[in-house]
């Protein structure tokens, strides 16, 4: 109760007079203390709450019995908190985490590494909803891969190379002048301006050249050879310069300075350039865009299995992100054929991993780290590797076949002959309508060596019962609607599954319906 004076008057009022009170974690941790470490760590019953939607406190009790009168041993107030920081290395089996303050520096510790994390995610959650820490604050990224070589770059103290000889005598994109086209020194700035009227009259006239037609003679089509253009009006004046025959551009800039009746003609032909340039400009503005042809309908079946199938043929493997505790002691992993197989999943607990697995995905990695059997995939989730989600990389059914059967009418049978009513499929029949959509009766086994049956793992996107329901194949394969999917797998590797499947304990949670 001493340390609990020391907190300011009006914290106190906020924490002994609050409207309603809202506990959002509880449980045991152990206090450590910030100015001294070899002091004995205390164990206290620790609350997280949020008194009106505003106020957020941390409390200590030495009983969890004594939370209900609200009276705690020690609380302290979070609204001033700037850090949120787990462990990295766990010290004596204890997992550390630290609320960084304004005024001080709070340290608990959790018994396990998912306690910690728990309490780490939830205050950090709530804290970002009150909007007392910035979102993504203090979350540490993934380190580079240090087996990647690095890309050579050039050495920084090498010369540079030299630089060339002789200067080129033209600059690209720039014409030359000719000896007697060379002006003076005077005149420079009027023959820019002379040059540059020319150019934007040369570029008015070239958009018009196919949209209309002068009166005195039609301009000529090939727009990249300028000395073929004929002249708009013969009666107008000639160049400034005797000797020297004017251009189209010349002309046109002359008339527009010389005043007259002449000057007419060109104005209401400047007019119609100007109106064909919006026009084109307009048009250029939302040109036509070919159309793709029209793709055929799909259905929802159909864009299932394509999804299944892409996944399927990708060489590298499909990478999965989950939550941690969606992966530790609920996914059934096996050994088999040198490699680590998933065989199902506890499908009642965590249903989410319905979307993101398949009975026969190859296990390939786990954070990066290459995985060898089911022992070290189960050591890896459990490990400091793994943070709050996983990222996985499987090789999606690299065994099975997936695709989509169309009936001509309902109730039409597929053709497949089952074995004693199971997944098992005996014999594809000849001409039918699994045959007919790429069925084969026999596929080769993993190891390549010979051929085997092949066995349902799902119908219409559900996974089956490995272990034989009854008639559960058979109303599967009788729904009702026209189209139907099916994914089968070789034999000889269901087989192995559901044989290391039974060394698993409570196997039968793993089991998929």
């Amino acid at each position: 109760m001493a340390e609990q004076n020391l907190v300011p008057t009006q914290t106190q009022n906020q924490f002994q007079n609050p409207m309603f009170r809202e506990i959002h974690k509880n449980t045991w941790l152990k206090r450590i203390s910030s100015t001294n470490s070899k002091k004995k760590k205390e164990r206290f019953w620790v609350v997280f709450c949020v008194h009106d939607d505003t106020d957020a406190f941390l409390e200590t009790y030495v009983d969890n019995k004594l939370a209900v009168f609200h009276k705690p041993e020690w609380f302290v107030s979070l609204n001033n908190v700037q850090h949120i920081s787990p462990t990295i290395c766990a010290h004596e089996q204890e997992y550390e985490f630290v609320l960084t303050l304004s005024s001080e520096v709070i340290r608990l510790a959790a018994p396990t590494w998912e306690q910690m994390l728990d309490w780490v995610e939830s205050l950090r959650g709530k804290l970002y909803e009150l909007r007392i820490l910035s979102p993504k604050e203090n979350l540490y990224t993934k380190l580079p891969d240090r087996g990647l070589p690095l890309l050579p770059t050039r050495d920084p103290t090498s010369p540079l190379p030299p630089p060339p000889e002789v200067p080129p005598e033209n600059l690209p994109g720039i014409e030359p002048l000719r000896p007697s086209e060379t002006p003076h020194s005077g005149s420079m700035n009027s023959l820019y301006g002379r040059r540059r009227s020319e150019s934007q009259s040369s570029g008015l006239i070239r958009r018009n050249s196919n949209a209309s037609e002068p009166r005195s003679a039609r301009i000529s089509n090939d727009v990249f050879n300028f000395e073929n253009l004929n002249i708009l009006d013969n009666s107008a004046p000639t160049s400034a310069s005797e000797g020297t025959p004017a251009t189209h551009y010349e002309l046109l800039f002359q008339m527009q300075q010389t005043p007259g009746p002449s000057n007419r003609n060109v104005d209401r032909q400047l007019e119609r350039i100007e109106n064909n340039r919006l026009l084109e400009r307009s048009a250029s503005c939302s040109p036509r865009i070919l159309q793709p042809p029209p793709q055929p309908y799909k259905t929802l079946r159909e864009q299932q299995v394509l999804q299944l199938q892409k996944e399927m043929k990708h060489p590298s493997g499909v990478r999965i992100q989950l939550r941690k505790k969606d992966c530790i002691s609920s996914i059934g992993f096996v050994d088999s054929f040198d490699a680590v197989w998933i065989c199902g999943w506890k499908q009642k607990e965590h249903p989410m991993l319905y979307n993101a697995l398949h009975i026969g995905d190859r296990l390939i990695s786990i954070e990066g780290i290459s995985i060898k059997s089911a022992a070290e995939a189960h050591k890896i989730l459990h490990s400091h590797y793994c943070g709050l989600f996983v990222n996985i990389v499987i090789k999606r059914v690299p065994h099975g076949q997936v695709l989509v059967i169309h009936r001509e009418s309902e109730g039409q049978s597929l053709g497949i002959v089952q074995e004693n009513n199971t997944a098992v499929i005996e014999t594809v029949q000849a001409d039918s309508l699994a045959a007919r959509h790429g069925l084969t009766a026999k596929t080769k086994t993993c190891d390549g060596v010979s051929f085997t049956n092949w066995v349902l793992t799902e119908i219409n996107g559900r996974p089956l019962n490995l272990f034989f329901k009854k008639n559960q194949v058979r109303d599967r394969l009788n729904s009702v609607g026209r189209d139907i999917s099916i994914l089968v797998q070789p034999l000889d590797l269901i087989k192995q599954l559901k044989k290391q499947m039974k060394s698993l304990k409570n196997y039968k949670d793993y089991i998929l319906q």
